[in-house]
Formats: C-alpha cells, structure tokens, sequence
C-alpha cells in the first residue's frame, strides 16, 4: 500500500516528493550515528595533539639515542 502511495505522489508532485525525500534522508542521518562537524573538529584537535606529543616523544627518543651512542664512542672502555 505505501508503494502505490509513494508512486501516486511522485506521479502528482514529483518536486516535492523528491524533497519530501531528502528531508526524511537527512533527518535520518542526524537521528542515527551522525557526526556532527563540531565532534569532527574536536576529533580532529584531540587527534593532532597527540601526534604533537608522539613526534615529541619520538624526538626526545632520537635524542637519547644520539647520547648514548656520543658516550659509548667518546667513553669507550675497550678502546685503545
């Protein structure tokens, strides 16, 4: 029954109901597990901050590792 009353309404008012249409696509979509583009942004902000902190982490790691390798050439004790 709501077939032949979809078809008869696209038959009479084929704008409207494609709009009718749209709407109830975009009503859906907010209703549902829509993402809002204010939680996108905040995705986005928390998602850059840490991969601040992860290059932070790796830099302070590289630096330790130049360290390391400075001592263990300069300090040698099995050098001659």
């Amino acid at each position: 029954m709501r077939e032949i009353l979809r078809k008869f309404a696209r038959w009479i008012a084929p704008t409207a109901y494609g709009k009718l249409e749209q709407l109830n696509l975009a009503s859906a979509a907010l209703s549902g597990d829509a993402v809002l583009p204010q939680d996108l942004e905040q995705r986005i902000a928390e998602l850059e901050a840490q991969l601040n902190e992860l290059r932070q982490d790796n830099r302070r790691v590289a630096e330790l590792y130049d360290l390391v390798f400075a001592r263990l050439r300069d300090e040698n004790p099995l050098k001659g």
